[in-house]
């Protein structure tokens, strides 16, 4: 007799879970065992499933935090009755005839070791739109779901978030049974997956506008994660910040340091703070938007996380020196919250990211506000904090720094010889995505015999679709390479004659409030190119108010280029890409966050010290 077990993995899936449970009860085959695994939620789920735990034919398992998905099954694999795994996400349920399509394929074919069926996906809203899809069981590139699929118990079991963690489920467990067996396509529908914001492949994939920090924040993931976020980009955040995890304690002198908002780009930086002998602690946006949009808790130092549901009692508790208020814009409205409730804690405001973003999000007033309250603003650069003169008439104090600079532990010596040393022709790299160049100007490129080495993490089908014109059009001069990360960008990347930036005609003719976001930008791979210790190349709108060509130009570590032949010339003229790369080196150290902390740290004293002797002020009070 075919018998199931059937398991159901849930973490904060009360909305959902009941109708998932009754589904499984309206089962036309009732030879099944219900297996619920219970994996940390913080909501009501125990209570509202208190009646169907009751039945003899379920069995409720519990773990007292979360500990992944893969975690989880296993959990529910290791006390399975029955020869059959089939499972039921909590958010998703099954027509009443999905056991027995099932079992009538396990009972005639002997072979088999997985089936699946078909799924629906239906979303009905009057008021919006009505659309009613089902997937035809493999689809390309997209993994076959849980709710889909009954296998035979094997000893193999999921990947674990303690090694990797991945919405591929393929990579982590169907793979393991080819070989024992066949696969069996059913085509039928006979089971719904559901579509909602939480779902787990939302949550990671980056095609969904997931991410790790999203991941860590919905998970609530104390422990340093390896995931695969997309096809070209793993993060392992074990090996990467295995160097900022030794013993702290904070110097007598030492601030509290109180992080407010997200860290963006490269956020180890701010270890070089502890490494200072400051405490820090840590209040983050709950809905990180971006994959650069980095929060707590912290795989990395030892950032003390206050509750968010009682930010005030917790601030009260910590009694911070200094509030430190960064760096995008999503961070803008929990900075506005704790300025306007803690007015009398010296208030140092950092932003980068997104002011053109603060007008499209209802944000501006709120920026504007803590421009203007704050004790402290610390700008990206100088062109910025002009612009936002235009709407505030009195910046004070201020302190001009880049908010995104990475630690200095990435500007290693380890500088790999040129490649163009063994063919002749030029190398070029590009960190990250494209920005600016056309196909022409690839093509162009490679007329000039100048190489163009993408390290892509790009997951958008426009990108993949312009890399594959690019490789038609430029076959042996436009090469792809997966993301590299920050420990080998010195040994990576110095192999180049010149890195990327964003490339864009600027538009302003000198006019300040004509500038973009691009005007007024400093991407963060300059710092990545500074690391290589290679020039920067930039198209030349030398009038016009570009921040970014008044970074590299100042300092001589640029390239600006009119056309792509000009842009060729420079390139092959020896004796000027060597006094630029000398120069990159001469500076380079100049773009790490650890050059710039003891400026960092003297700004907060001073905004302390002016604060506290300021006789307009009250006393500063937790009370």
């Amino acid at each position: 007799m075919i018998q199931f077990s059937v398991i159901m993995p849930t973490y904060n899936q009360v909305g959902y879970i009941r109708n998932a449970i009754r589904s499984l009860f309206m089962q036309t085959y009732d030879q099944w065992e219900l297996i619920i695994v219970n994996d940390g939620s913080t909501d009501w789920t125990e209570e509202f499933i208190q009646d169907y735990i009751a039945d003899e034919r379920v069995t409720y398992l519990k773990n007292e935090e979360n500990l992944g998905l893969g975690a989880a099954i296993n959990k529910a694999m290791d006390i399975a009755k029955y020869d059959y795994i089939a499972y039921l996400p909590s958010d998703d349920f099954f027509l009443k005839n999905h056991l027995q399509m099932l079992k009538e394929v396990f009972e005639i074919n002997k072979d088999v070791v997985l089936a699946y069926t078909e799924m629906r996906s239906e979303v009905s809203d009057s008021l919006l739109y009505h659309k009613n899809s089902h997937i035809n069981g493999l689809v390309k590139q997209v993994s076959l779901q849980l709710v889909q699929t009954a296998h035979m118990k094997t000893t193999d079991r999921w990947v674990e978030r303690s090694k990797w963690v991945s919405e591929d489920l393929y990579k982590t467990f169907w793979h393991k049974l080819i070989g024992k067996g066949s696969f069996y396509y059913i085509n039928e529908i006979t089971c719904q997956w559901t579509i909602h914001p939480f779902q787990r492949y939302k949550i990671i994939s980056e095609t969904f506008g997931g991410h790790i920090n999203r991941y860590r924040q919905y998970y609530k993931v104390q422990d340093p994660i390896r995931m695969k976020v997309s096809e070209n980009k793993f993060t392992d955040e074990v090996v990467a910040y295995a160097p900022y995890h030794s013993d702290f304690s904070a110097s007598k002198d030492g601030l509290k340091i109180l992080l407010v908002g997200e860290l963006s780009y490269n956020p180890e930086r701010i270890y070089a703070l502890e490494e200072a002998g400051h405490k820090l602690y840590g209040l983050w946006t709950q809905t990180p938007s971006f994959s650069f949009s980095n929060v707590g808790h912290l795989p990395f130092g030892h950032v003390e996380d206050l509750d968010y549901e009682h930010w005030e009692e917790e601030i009260r508790r910590v009694k911070p020196d200094v509030i430190y208020g960064l760096l995008n814009f999503c961070a803008v409205s929990i900075a506005y919250d704790v300025l306007r409730k803690f007015p009398d804690i010296p208030f140092v405001w950092h932003f980068k990211e997104g002011p053109f973003l603060c007008f499209e999000h209802e944000l501006w007033n709120k920026l504007v506000y803590l421009y203007h309250k704050a004790d402290g603003k610390i700008f990206l650069n100088e062109e910025l904090r002009q612009w936002y003169e235009q709407y505030i008439p009195k910046m004070g104090d201020y302190l001009v720094l880049d908010g995104d600079l990475p630690k200095k532990d990435y500007f290693k010596n380890d500088f790999s010889a040129k490649l163009s040393s063994l063919d002749g022709e030029i190398h070029t790299v590009v960190a990250g995505r494209i920005v600016g160049l056309t196909i022409d100007d690839i093509k162009m490129l490679a007329d000039n015999r100048i190489h163009l080495h993408l390290y892509t993490e790009s997951y958008e089908a426009s990108k993949v679709s312009f890399n594959i014109k690019a490789m038609q059009v430029a076959p042996c001069y436009f090469h792809i390479h997966k993301h590299c990360s920050p420990e080998n960008w010195t040994k990576e990347f110095s192999q180049y004659d010149a890195g990327w930036l964003h490339c864009f005609d600027s538009k302003n003719n000198g006019v300040l409030s004509d500038v973009s976001w691009n005007d007024l930008n400093l991407p963060a791979r300059i710092s990545t190119m500074m690391v290589a210790g290679i020039p920067t190349i930039q198209k030349d709108n030398w009038k016009h108010i570009v921040a970014m060509q008044s970074c590299v130009k100042d300092i001589g570590c640029g390239i600006f280029y009119r056309d792509m032949e000009d842009l060729a010339k420079q390139l092959y003229n020896k004796r000027k890409m060597v006094k630029l790369q000398a120069n990159v080196k001469k500076h380079r150290l100049n773009f790490s966050f650890d050059r710039h902390v003891p400026e960092l740290v003297n700004y907060f004293r001073s905004i302390i010290n002016k604060k506290k002797n300021n006789e307009n002020n009250t006393k500063i009070s937790f009370a």
